[in-house]
C-alpha cells in the first residue's frame, strides 16, 4: 500500500512537472501549443542583428507574439525580410514602428513594435510594419574613431592658428611700440594741439553756424507748410482751370474756328494787296519820280528867291519847264 502511495506520489510530481513545462513553453518560450488564433506582419531590416524564429516579439515592452521567419528578401537582396506572428489584438498601427532591441548587454535580441500615434489608423494583417535601423557597436566605434581623428586634426589646426595668431599679435605690440615712440609721440601731440587750436579759432563761426542752422530749422516748419499751402492752391487752380476748360470747350473751340478762318481771310487780303502793288508798281514809280522833280524844281526856285529877291515883280516870264515824261 505504500509503495502504491509512492508511485501516485512520483506520477503526480511527473504530471506537475510536464504541466509546468508546458506552461513555460507556452508563457515563456511563446510556443502556440493551443493554436490560438494570429495574424501576421512584415518587416525589412538591413542588419537582422542574430534576430531567430522564435524571439520574441514586443509591442510597447509586451510580449504579443514571436519571429515566425527571417530570410533574405528574394527581390531585394541587401535586406533581411522578417515575418511576425502576434496576438490579433495587437494594436498595431500605420504609424508603427519596428526595431530590433534587447534586454540588457546579454539578453537575446527581440522585435520591438512602437505602439505609434492615437489617432493613426490601424495596420491590417499581412502589411508590412515601417523599420527603424539599430545602431551598431561597431558603427558607433567607427564614428568614435572619426571623431577623434577629426579633433586631433582640429587641435593641430588650433595650435597652428593660436601660433599664428600670437605672432600676429607680437608683431602688432611692436608696432604699436614703434607708433608711441618719443618721435611719433612728439607729433601726434602736436597733431592733436594744432586741431585744438582750430577748434579754438572757429568755435565761434562754428557757434554761429550751428544758430543759423537752428533759426533755419525752426523756420524750416512754416516753410513747408506755406509750401503745402501753395500746392493745395496749385492743385485747386489746376482743378478749376480743368473744369472752366471742361465747360467752355465748345466755346473755346468755335472761337479757334473762327481765328483759323480770320486768319485765312488776312492772309488772302494780304495776298491780294501784293497783287495790287505789284500791278501798280509802275505808275506808283512815275508818281514818285514827278514827286521827286517837282521837289526839285521848288528848291531851285526857292534858291534863286534867295538869291534874287527882286526877280519876283519882273514881268519877264520864263518859260515853264516841263515835266519828264514818265517810261
Amino acid at each position: 500500500m505504500a509503495k502504491k502511495d509512492e508511485e501516485i506520489k512520483v506520477g503526480g510530481m511527473v504530471i506537475l512537472a510536464f504541466i509546468l513545462f508546458l506552461t513555460a513553453l507556452v508563457f515563456v518560450g511563446g510556443v502556440n501549443l493551443l493554436r490560438r488564433s494570429r495574424v501576421t506582419y512584415t518587416t525589412y531590416f538591413k542588419f537582422a542583428g542574430g534576430l531567430e524564429p522564435g524571439a520574441f516579439v514586443r509591442f510597447g515592452g509586451l510580449k504579443v507574439g514571436t519571429v515566425q521567419a527571417a530570410e533574405i528578401d528574394k527581390d531585394d537582396p541587401t535586406r533581411i525580410r522578417v515575418r511576425l506572428s502576434v496576438n490579433p489584438r495587437t494594436p498595431v498601427r500605420t504609424n508603427s514602428q519596428a526595431r530590433i532591441s534587447t534586454l540588457g548587454f546579454l539578453g537575446e535580441n527581440y522585435v520591438e513594435v512602437s505602439p505609434g500615434t492615437k489617432d493613426a489608423a490601424l495596420l491590417p494583417p499581412g502589411g508590412e510594419i515601417p523599420s527603424a535601423e539599430i545602431v551598431q557597436l561597431a558603427d558607433v566605434f567607427n564614428n568614435v574613431n572619426n571623431i577623434t581623428l577629426n579633433a586631433n586634426k582640429l587641435v593641430g589646426n588650433l595650435d597652428q592658428r593660436i601660433t599664428q595668431l600670437s605672432d600676429n599679435a607680437n608683431q602688432l605690440i611692436n608696432n604699436l611700440n614703434t607708433l608711441v615712440g618719443g618721435e611719433n609721440r612728439a607729433h601726434i601731440q602736436s597733431a592733436i594741439n594744432n586741431i585744438d587750436a582750430m577748434l579754438a579759432e572757429n568755435r565761434p563761426h562754428l557757434k554761429s553756424s550751428l544758430a543759423s542752422i537752428d533759426t533755419a530749422s525752426a523756420k524750416l516748419p512754416a516753410t513747408l507748410d506755406n509750401a503745402n499751402q501753395t500746392i493745395t492752391q496749385t492743385k485747386m487752380l489746376a482743378t478749376n482751370l480743368n473744369s472752366t476748360i471742361e465747360e467752355n470747350r465748345k466755346e473755346i473751340r468755335e472761337a479757334l474756328i473762327n481765328l483759323r478762318a480770320s486768319l485765312v481771310q488776312a492772309q488772302h487780303l494780304m495776298g491780294d494787296m501784293q497783287d495790287l502793288l505789284d500791278a501798280n508798281r509802275g505808275n506808283l514809280d512815275e508818281a514818285l519820280e514827278n514827286i521827286r522833280v517837282s521837289s526839285q524844281n521848288l528848291k531851285e526856285f526857292t534858291d534863286q528867291v534867295k538869291r534874287q529877291p527882286y526877280s519876283l515883280i519882273r514881268v519877264k516870264t520864263q518859260k515853264d519847264r516841263e515835266p519828264p515824261i514818265g517810261k
